[in-house]
């Protein structure tokens, strides 16, 4: 088994980036070895396999050498009794701060906070979880490669769950639904958002999901040899055109399943045919050019060819990404196999498959709306101009509360886009609105405290939620 591992790392060596700093990869798998040596997965595997597998999924999508001995080296200081001291004198600074993200908190050292509603010392594990995932984004925000680490921990955990009974299965998707995926989305991490989906979605409809399972892998396993044909075609069509590269790939179940909802509402997953499948889009192709190379130019000709070419690939549709906003064609060949076509630059590319590491996170997300991830963020303005991120549902209220407590519990009325109107505490706001919150102060100029219980009807975001209803407590 061990000669396997080491097949796998030397692989993995095969799949970094070509000016990776190599031997740093092997000192942290030297490393993650040596520490792990005693361990096994619940499967009986050998516990280094998999920090190994979560660094090639890493390494496979570009990450440089620090990111990939974090992966390494991801459950050391978890498990190993490894401290990030020690990794930041056998390493360096940055790979301790990428382990230090994705190590949970211990729950022999859990400690509660009483000012957090989500928390009670009476349930110690979902209080610790609350408390890890909230580190996570604190430290993820300072040092946005710890959540790649944590993308990838996740997928190759959940692509390797069978051997936990099924609740427990069930109690993870939970898990990732409430906190990994919504930080996925909000990073616009569309390769790990799209493939963590998917094994949820497998996970979820294991039972009910099995003949449509079997469907769409009848439908891609009898397709491989036309791909094949496809993928050389396009090679050779755009042979000459100075391309970086030309990815196919097949959409995951999940996706191909939510296109089928598109057209069908009411489709039961355990009712779906191979021919229902032949109505949706199967399969994407990215089209990548280089960077230097004109978008528009390079666009038109690349359509060009496509329509002129000799491969029965005729486009039918253009639409735009709901995820990455990125726009795609929708291509069908001659025995009606439909495709989704991106044309991008290399730094598209990179940028739809991984996200955006480049700080917009902090700006969107703050302490304050951590449970709040998942939701589409708008960006509005203050009385004087200083620009908030708020979830797209939220109220004048949420507003105020957003601003400061005392603020929300004062509220009389909010005025937007200096209209005369005097709009009401449920009003709900909207992208670039710019909102003054009217308070209610007594004769000595003090804040008063205005909240009613009908209040919690009127906020839709989990700070607000969170306040009022520890401010009822207080006074019932």
């Amino acid at each position: 088994m061990f000669e396997e591992i080491n097949q796998r790392f030397e692989y993995l060596l095969s799949c970094t980036k070509k000016d990776a700093n190599q031997s740093i990869i092997k000192k942290a798998f030297n490393k993650a070895f040596d520490l792990h040596k005693n361990q096994t997965r619940k499967d009986g595997t050998p516990y280094i396999s998999h920090p190994v597998e979560v660094a090639i999924i890493l390494a496979k999508l570009g990450f440089n050498e620090d990111t990939i001995c974090g992966a390494l080296l991801h459950d050391t200081v978890e498990d190993c009794d490894y401290s990030l001291e020690q990794i930041k004198t056998d390493f360096n600074k940055n790979i301790a701060e990428m382990v230090d993200c994705v190590s949970a908190i211990d729950k022999t050292k859990y400690i509660y906070d009483n000012t957090e509603i989500y928390e009670d010392p009476n349930f110690v594990k979902s209080s610790a979880e609350e408390q890890t995932f909230k580190k996570l984004i604190a430290i993820g925000k300072k040092n946005p490669l710890g959540f790649c680490i944590k993308f990838a921990d996740r997928l190759h955990n959940l692509k390797t769950i069978d051997t936990f009974n099924y609740p427990k299965q069930l109690e993870k998707v939970r898990e990732t639904e409430k906190w990994v995926l919504p930080i996925a989305k909000a990073l616009k991490a569309e390769y790990f958002y799209i493939q963590i989906k998917n094994e949820c979605f497998k996970i979820v409809h294991k039972q009910d999901g099995l003949n449509y399972l079997e469907q769409y892998n009848h439908y891609h396993n009898s397709n491989v040899k036309h791909i094949d044909n496809l993928m050389r075609s396009l090679k050779e069509l755009f042979s000459e055109d100075n391309l970086k590269n030309i990815v196919l790939d097949s959409l995951s179940e999940r996706k191909v399943f939510d296109e089928l909802l598109v057209l069908n509402k009411n489709i039961k997953i355990k009712d779906i045919s191979q021919g229902q499948l032949m109505k949706v889009p199967n399969y994407v192709i990215y089209i990548i050019y280089n960077n230097n190379l004109d978008k528009t130019s390079t666009i038109n000709m690349l359509l060009s060819k496509l329509n002129k070419n000799s491969l029965n690939l005729r486009i039918v549709d253009a639409q735009i990404g709901s995820f990455s906003d990125f726009p795609y064609f929708v291509a069908k060949d001659k025995i009606k196999n439909y495709f989704r076509i991106y044309l991008l630059s290399l730094d598209e590319y990179q940028k739809l498959r991984i996200g955006t590491l480049d700080g917009r996170f902090n700006e969107i997300i703050d302490e304050d709306n951590i449970n709040n991830l998942d939701s589409d963020i708008i960006k509005v303005k203050t009385r004087s101009g200083e620009i908030k991120y708020m979830p797209k549902y939220s109220t004048v209220l949420d507003f105020a509360f957003k601003i400061h407590k005392d603020i929300g519990f004062a509220f009389k009325y909010a005025i937007i886009n200096d209209s005369k109107t005097k709009f009401p505490a449920y009003t709900k706001i909207n992208e670039n609105d710019k909102i003054e919150i009217i308070v209610d102060k007594n004769s000595n100029g003090e804040l008063v405290n205005n909240a009613k219980l009908r209040w919690l009807a009127y906020v839709n975001t989990e700070l607000a939620k969170k306040i009022l209803i520890k401010w009822f407590e207080e006074i019932i």
